[in-house]
């Protein structure tokens, strides 16, 4: 009987989704690097469950994704990724942004 209350409390935390900055800095990172192509970084973000909003106005693109977390509402990862000054079709910069979470 103890071991089926440990297993469940032990669900519903399995599932939950903390904020890890660093974690998500350093993943990224491994993901796309400045230098390479814009598409190619692209098509990396969203295989990882990123939307990117792909206007071509302006030099920023625009990365989010959802992350649910039980109980306590969701947050959004946002990851900039910034053209090339030299290159419109290049990665210059990657600005990993401050993760947002709902306030229930």
């Amino acid at each position: 009987m103890r071991k089926l209350w440990m297993l469940a409390l032990a669900l519903p935390l399995g599932g939950c989704y903390t904020v890890n900055q660093a974690g998500l800095g350093n993943f990224i990172t491994q993901t796309v690097q400045p230098g390479m192509p814009l598409e190619q970084a692209l098509v990396r973000m969203r295989a990882e469950g990123f939307y990117c909003n792909t206007s071509m106005a302006g030099t920023v693109t625009i990365c989010t994704r959802n992350q649910e977390r039980l109980l306590r509402g969701s947050c959004v990862e946002r990851v900039d990724l910034v053209r090339s000054a030299t290159s419109t079709q290049t990665l210059g910069k990657i600005d990993v942004m401050e993760t947002r979470c709902a306030k229930l």
